[in-house]
């Protein structure tokens, strides 16, 4: 009995246009089978996968019964069901042969016993070849014609906010949700962390979208919400459909969407001012350090004393000639006293005559969507990993390569976006943060200190605080002093000058 496979593959699009469907081809290969006398082992079918690549689910098992010697031929309704490459076509057919299995096409009726036959082949894998570069290059130009039209082009269900009209191929604003979009940029401007605007989201809409905790990230980032979309890394202005919010709104959301996300590698340090502190004189980042003091006995031995914590300037407290070639004396400062200092410049801020802040719109770079594309990248790849479509080495190789070039992006965007727009803070989410702030635990204080505070610069006894927010009364009148006696240092307030030098937190205003 011989034992027969029986290949089948449409894409949608031929599906659609030229009527391979499954069950079509399917029905006369089997009607052909039966006539043969054949016992059909298998159907093999491949939906909605195109003829580029010979890595589809149904394929590769297949070959899998091939090599096991589970059938005897293997038939296809037409060549470029198994590929529209001549290469992959002929290493088929020698896949085949070297396993003593017939390939026999329903369509061309290719005898590859005779030389004739093998010709044949080479010409129909050519044609179907030709016909598969032709498709690409004629969708291409249509989709690029559409790009420089500003008509945006989506596969699936429209973004959230917005309905498609078939009949107009537009995409029209959905007001109710729309207005959750709105609502959405406005409070996470104002101050919202993801994970709170979220729960607001779930607790005060109570729609389905907001089922996903990443929901509300996937929103911020979209630019069709500001009018525009991407397309290979350039942002195109929307023709076929409006925006629901300003460009400018949407560029301030992703400053600070990228803020965040420096900054949180440092939500599990012990140190409060991670990420703040930068020496005034190399230009380095203060980090934290463990400090272990001992005193000696009569006998000259060693005794541990205490441990205590301190910040210093990378360059000198933990340097590596490779990144710090030179080193850095600047002041190492003791944590628990220069987060204290810093804890009582924010508890003492009045907003008494305060000034909302001057921002300058303007184009943030495009590698902002570039990073969104390439994490989108790094989706489709997980999903071809889970359903089989790539090893997990791929998988992994892939994938380092791509976060690679998103940290080199980020590191970019945040050189050249430092004189660009800082997010506008709410005064009044502020002043609500602010009650609480003597109570709250250390990852929440880092949270609103990183909100108002821009950066801390360290100069030897001198320490400007740069804030966010432009108050005429930000702690203007405290002035602090500072210094190392013995190991134990100290802070002391005080409102006069004097001969000592005096460390003042400055507001820019």
């Amino acid at each position: 009995m011989i034992n027969a496979a029986l290949y089948i593959r449409v894409s949608t699009q031929e599906q659609a246009l030229e009527g391979y469907s499954l069950d079509a081809q399917q029905g006369k290969l089997e009607k052909y089978a039966e006539y043969q006398g054949y016992n059909i082992y298998g159907v093999y079918r491949d939906e909605g996968f195109s003829a580029s690549t010979i890595h589809r689910p149904a394929l590769l098992q297949l070959i899998n019964a091939v090599k096991s010697g589970l059938v005897n031929i293997v038939i296809i309704y037409k060549l470029d069901r198994l590929s529209r490459r001549v290469k992959d076509v002929l290493e088929l057919v020698d896949l085949f042969e070297k396993y003593n299995v017939t390939l026999f096409s329903l369509s061309e009726n290719i005898d590859l016993s005779s030389p004739f036959g093998r010709a044949a082949l080479k010409i129909s894998a050519t044609f179907s070849e030709l016909e598969r570069e032709t498709i690409i290059e004629r969708t291409r130009l249509g989709k690029e014609q559409r790009i420089r039209e500003g008509k945006m082009m989506y596969n699936g269900n429209p973004p959230f906010g917005y309905r498609h009209d078939n009949d107009t191929d537009r995409f029209i604003i959905n007001e109710p949700e729309a207005e959750m979009v709105r609502k959405i940029f406005e409070l996470y401007l104002e101050g919202y962390s993801l994970r709170k605007l979220y729960e607001y989201c779930k607790e005060a809409f109570g729609h389905p979208y907001f089922s996903n905790p990443m929901c509300c990230k996937a929103i911020l980032h979209r630019p069709m919400y500001g009018g525009y979309f991407n397309y290979k890394n350039e942002l195109y202005k929307g023709t076929n459909f409006e925006p629901i919010i300003s460009f400018d709104t949407y560029l301030r959301a992703q400053k600070r969407l990228e803020e965040n996300r420096t900054r949180r590698t440092h939500d599990n340090t012990p140190y409060l001012l991670t990420g703040l502190l930068v020496c005034a004189q190399c230009g380095n980042r203060y980090v934290g350090k463990l400090y272990e003091r001992y005193n000696k006995k009569a006998d000259g031995s060693e005794t541990k004393h205490y441990k205590y914590t301190a910040y210093g300037c990378a360059a000198r407290v933990k340097r590596d000639k490779n990144y710090h070639p030179a080193r850095c004396n600047n002041t190492i400062y003791p944590a628990k006293q220069l987060d204290d200092y810093v804890c009582n410049a924010v508890e003492n801020l009045k907003f008494d005559g305060f000034i909302e802040g001057e921002y300058r719109s303007g184009t943030i770079d495009m590698l902002v969507n570039e990073n969104a594309r390439l994490k989108a990248q790094i989706d489709k790849l997980l999903d071809l990993y889970i359903s089989d479509m790539i090893s997990k080495e791929t998988y992994q190789q892939r994938a380092s390569k791509l976060e690679n070039e998103i940290d080199k992006n980020s590191e970019i965007i945040n050189q050249q976006s430092k004189a660009d727009i800082q997010p506008n803070v709410g005064i009044d989410y502020i002043k609500q943060r602010l009650a609480g702030f003597h109570d709250a635990d250390k990852k929440e204080k880092r949270q609103l200190l990183q909100l108002l505070i821009k950066q801390i610069l360290i100069d030897g006894d001198n320490i400007l605080i740069e804030w966010r927010v432009k108050s005429l009364y930000a702690f203007r009148s405290c002035y602090v002093h500072a210094r190392l006696r013995s190991h134990k240092p100290y802070i002391r307030l005080s409102r006069n000058y004097s001969r000592h030098a005096f460390i003042r937190a400055a507001s820019i205003c």
